[in-house]
């Protein structure tokens, strides 16, 4: 009976270490160290074949393991289950065990890796412990799985990241070139335009504007990303109120062009904050281009700073149509645009939330959104002051 018990001990340590696992990797030693004992083993390991290649092992050292490709090569050869001294390949070293098991990890019926146990004497194991054996190769197999799937989420993060920001490059170029001739055309430099040509050129360089902007919102996107992001930043001591006042100068004209009354609120005792100022000047300029485009033509846009302890707050109040709580959950997600009859007229790819959020976070603060239907909307970014003022 104690045998039994021990066997329901180990299983409900091994539940309880699944469930409290902080990352999909670290239920995998406690339990190989469960199976060696549970086996009499001199040995344990876990081998996952690629998405990423991994070897964890108890007992041993990893040079005593046979590669994972002789133990991937055994393993497609075998048939689903417990297999007591496999024969390995003729042409791999002999073994420094007198005995060992194999039992292969699948999912989707797809051999991924494999459970090696290794003995000092001839390899034998009570059938009456097979089902516990299995319910721990079973958990090996669920850690397996998680460590795959967050791997193969790494790398799509990866990839995206990476195709993002040489399609960003790539299109750069032949933008900069046909603006600049559409720029010639529209300034009379190659001959009078008449009204239609004029009409023509101004759709051309909007339509250049919005794509200009879409792509540095995917480079941004990308290289911003606090999980996948390959920027590094460049902290230095920055003016909070000389970015606002820089950005606001500079969308004075397309506020103008709606018939919006476009000003700053800054507070006298803003500090020098450190950081990057490339990345804030970004995340600003997407919360005035955004109040821009979703605020009604005759009405008012705050540009506000503020500071809070540590930190200083960065707010842009505009007289909108509002967002519901519901939408207002979403809205800093990537690639999400909150649809509605009234903004049809507005283009974009929803990154720009995504992007300004990403860049609070990049610098240990924060972003969120204040806003009742009808009574329009107050965006925050907040950036702590850093190590100068610290």
């Amino acid at each position: 009976m104690s045998v039994i018990h021990d066997e329901y001990a180990i299983l409900r340590d091994v539940m309880r270490i699944l469930s409290t696992a902080s990352e999909p990797s670290a239920p995998i030693l406690p339990i190989l160290e469960h199976l060696r004992v549970m086996t009499n083993a001199s040995g344990s390991a876990l081998v996952i074949f690629e998405e990423p290649r991994l070897l964890s092992v108890v007992g041993f050292a990893e040079s005593d393991v046979p590669s994972d490709k002789d133990i991937m090569r055994l393993s497609a050869k075998l048939p689903h289950g417990i297999h007591l001294n496999p024969q390995l390949p003729s042409d791999t070293l002999p073994l420094p065990y007198q005995g060992w098991v194999l039992a292969q990890i699948r999912v989707h019926n797809v051999v991924v890796g494999a459970v090696v146990l290794f003995f000092d004497a001839p390899a034998s194991i009570l059938p009456e412990r097979y089902p516990a054996i299995e319910s721990l190769i079973e958990s090996l197999t669920i850690s397996a799985t998680h460590v795959r799937l967050v791997a193969r989420h790494e790398k799509l993060g990866r990839n995206q990241s990476e195709f993002m920001r040489i399609v960003s490059h790539d299109l750069r170029s032949p933008l900069t070139a046909i603006q600049g001739f559409a720029s010639m055309l529209e300034a009379g430099s190659v001959g009078e335009l008449n009204p239609q040509q004029e009409h023509f050129v101004e759709k051309i360089l909007s339509g250049i504007s919005q794509m200009t902007s879409l792509v540095e919102n995917f480079q941004d996107a990308g290289r911003y990303d606090p999980e996948t992001g390959f920027y590094e930043m460049q902290r230095k001591p920055c003016d909070v109120s000389a970015i606002i006042n820089k950005i606001v100068s500079n969308h004075i004209v397309p506020a103008e062009k709606q018939e919006l009354n476009l000003k700053t609120v800054v507070e006298d005792d803003i500090p020098i904050i450190f950081a990057d100022s490339n990345m804030l000047e970004r995340a600003i300029i997407n919360l005035v281009d955004n109040a821009i485009k979703y605020t009604p033509n005759g009405r008012e846009i705050e540009v506000i700073a503020t500071r809070n302890g540590d930190s200083v707050n960065i707010g842009i109040k505009d007289n909108g149509l509002g967002i519901s709580p519901e939408n207002q959950k979403l809205l800093f997600e990537r690639h999400v645009r909150i649809p509605r009859t009234e903004h049809k007229r507005v283009k974009g790819s929803g990154l720009g939330l995504f992007i300004v959020r990403s860049v609070a976070r990049r610098h240990g603060g924060e972003a969120w959104v204040e806003s009742e239907e009808g009574n329009g909307s107050t965006f925050y970014i907040k950036i702590p002051i850093g190590e100068l003022n610290m």
